[in-house]
C-alpha cells in the first residue's frame, strides 16, 4: 500500500534508506527539507509494517528507490499523470522499470545523482561527494 509520509514516519524511512548509498541520497533530502514542504512530497510504499519503496517528489523530479526492484508501477502511472517531472531519478535498475512509462524521455546511466535545483534554477544542497559503484538512472525530459 502506498502512503504519503509525515514526520511520524521518519524512522521508519530512515531505517531503510540508510542502508545503502541510493537510499542515503534520498534520505539527505527528505532530512534536509522535511514533509510540510510544498514543493516536497514523500510516499512510501508499506507492507505488513515493512518499507518496500519510497517515492519522493521534489520540485520537478521524482527520486524512487526499492532495495528489491519493486516499483509500484501503478501508483507511478497515476503520480505522472499529475506531475511532469523534468527528471526521474534512482538506482538504474528501479529506473528502468519507469521508462517504459514516459517513452518521451531520454534514459542515461550517471555515476552520481544529478543536479537538483529548485523553481528559480538555484542548486539544492545536498551530499555531492562521489560514492564508488554507483549507477544512477535517470530519464531526462526531452524537449
Amino acid at each position: 500500500m502506498i502512503r504519503e509520509c509525515t514526520e511520524t514516519d521518519r524512522e521508519i524511512l530512515g531505517s531503510y534508506l540508510e542502508e545503502d548509498s541510493y537510499g542515503q541520497e534520498i534520505f539527505h533530502l527528505i532530512d534536509e527539507f522535511g514533509f510540510e514542504q510544498k514543493f516536497q512530497s514523500v510516499y512510501m510504499d508499506i507492507e505488513e509494517e515493512q518499507c518496500k519503496g519510497v517515492y519522493l517528489m521534489i520540485y520537478k523530479n521524482v527520486l524512487l528507490y526499492s532495495k528489491e526492484n519493486q516499483v509500484e508501477i501503478d501508483f507511478l502511472e497515476q503520480m505522472l499523470s499529475v506531475l511532469v517531472p523534468e527528471m526521474v531519478i534512482g538506482r538504474k535498475d528501479n529506473v528502468n522499470i519507469v521508462s517504459w512509462l514516459l517513452t518521451d524521455y531520454r534514459m542515461d546511466t550517471v555515476d552520481q545523482i544529478p543536479e537538483l535545483c529548485d523553481e528559480e534554477g538555484n542548486a539544492l544542497k545536498r551530499d555531492t561527494r562521489k560514492k564508488e559503484g554507483q549507477e544512477w538512472g535517470v530519464l531526462y525530459k526531452e524537449d
